[in-house]
């Protein structure tokens, strides 16, 4: 971690002292439910906190000096790749490379862990008018060669950005992954492919983006305490020197939350037990994602810069199943024109990041260097409810054996090798056209 980053941590102690007070820790099931989770789901190798599924499965329920980078190229704009339809593909000849042995949370490494339909390597997102090539590792790190890539938010950040390290492991091995705990939930991950390539690939744990107390660093407690005014992120303290920083973030929007903005309540979510007015969680991710914007804009000096929002990958657990029912997520599949729409609350949170980044561009349009772009993926992620992990979520997990009618699913994230490398198809093409 910087210096800078330090001096925010120790600055904000105190205040995330006094955070910690006016959170309430009182609903026993919520506190099951995250105990569970902390003894079932957390690998050895990379312990994990992040993860929303019951609270997800409810919300379903609810459905309506650098080299400079490449310059924008105009047959980029007119594949909307956004729109298409998912082809199976005969060519694929097995998982694009082989996770075992990356720095990948285990629960998501599907292959090794022998889930069994595997049908899901086999689609190919086909965008209507153009093509979209599947990333080419060598490619994307001379492409970025000498640059920082950061992926900030939640863990589908992380989810997507381990996948990204995976693929390119393929070619080049990082020398060093370093990790850092600043406390409970809290996470930095960096890989550095040593040279020719020094490329960095960093993921920054920032569930709101802003600061936050609560559920989000301790599953013992059962709200989140969202200061809205305060960017003090370790990512905050890091962005001037990133070269592309990939924003992912809404999962954990829906949860019950109280906000703050110039220390005083400003709103709560999901919060009947105290005597404020609801508040609509899309509104909040609409500021805050503004803000972010801001923030980046302001601290970004002269020289190239990409900046990549995603829009949210909705989750599939299975309404007519609780989240932890075998079938939760168990479709082998994906779903058929018309068979699946974007849910309400899903579509909020697309339109929000569409009409920010625009925004965001719009104000910065006389300005060289600086590009925002939009990783729109909710439609076609919400095509894959095959593409979780579902129950198997350890080495060889039920191999010779059913699975039992109540288990620990995860239809949230991505298995990788899978549908994630899609997003990251979609990167490399925004890196290098400009799109």
């Amino acid at each position: 971690m910087g210096a800078a980053a330090q001096e925010a941590a120790a600055v904000d102690h105190g205040r995330g002292a006094l955070l910690r007070k006016l959170l309430t820790s009182s609903l026993p099931a919520l506190f099951t439910l995250s105990l569970f989770y902390f003894i079932f789901y957390s690998p050895p190798s990379f312990i994990s906190y992040t993860d929303l599924f019951a609270q997800l499965q409810i919300s379903q329920d609810q459905t309506t000096k650098n080299p400079p980078l490449p310059p924008p190229q105009a047959a980029w704009l007119q594949c909307n790749y956004s729109d298409g339809k998912w082809v199976w593909d005969d060519g694929v000849a097995g998982p694009r490379y082989d996770s075992e042995h990356c720095d990948m949370k285990a629960t998501e490494k599907c292959v090794v862990n022998s889930k069994p339909d595997n049908g899901y390597l086999h689609w190919r997102w086909q965008p209507a008018g153009c093509s979209l090539p599947a990333l080419d590792p060598a490619g994307f790190l001379r492409l970025v060669r000498g640059k920082h890539l950061a992926f900030v938010g939640d863990s589908t950040a992380r989810n997507q950005a381990e996948a990204l390290v995976c693929f390119l492991s393929t070619v080049a091995r990082p020398e060093a992954a370093h990790r850092y705990e600043e406390r409970l939930g809290r996470k930095f991950w960096r890989w550095v492919f040593p040279p020719p390539h020094g490329v960095n690939v960093s993921t920054y744990w920032s569930p709101f983006l802003v600061r936050s107390e609560g559920h989000s660093q301790d599953y013992a407690m059962a709200q989140d305490t969202v200061v809205l005014d305060a960017l003090t992120e370790p990512w905050a303290a890091d962005v001037a020197a990133m070269d592309v920083m990939v924003i992912s973030a809404g999962h954990w929007f829906p949860r019950p939350a109280m906000y703050y903005e110039d220390g005083v309540v400003v709103g709560a979510h999901s919060r009947p037990d105290v005597n404020e007015t609801d508040t609509a969680y899309p509104g909040v991710f609409r500021k805050v994602l503004r803000r972010t914007l801001e923030y980046v804009d302001a601290r970004s000096s002269a020289g190239d810069k990409l900046v990549v929002v995603a829009t949210v990958a909705p989750a599939h657990f299975d309404p007519k199943h609780g989240w932890n029912h075998r079938d939760a997520c168990s479709r082998a599949k994906p779903f058929e024109e018309g068979e699946a729409e974007v849910k309400a609350e899903d579509a909020e949170l697309r339109k929000a990041v569409l009409e920010e980044v625009a925004a965001a561009a719009a104000v910065r349009r006389r300005r060289r260097g600086l590009r925002y772009e939009v990783l729109d993926v909710t439609r076609l992620a919400t095509m894959r409810p095959d593409g979780h992990p579902g129950p198997y979520l350890f080495p060889y997990s039920y191999y010779s054996r059913p699975v039992p009618e109540t288990v620990a699913n995860d239809c949230l994230h991505w298995c990788a090798p899978g549908v994630v490398d899609t997003f990251n198809d979609i990167l490399m093409r925004m890196i290098a056209a400009g799109g």
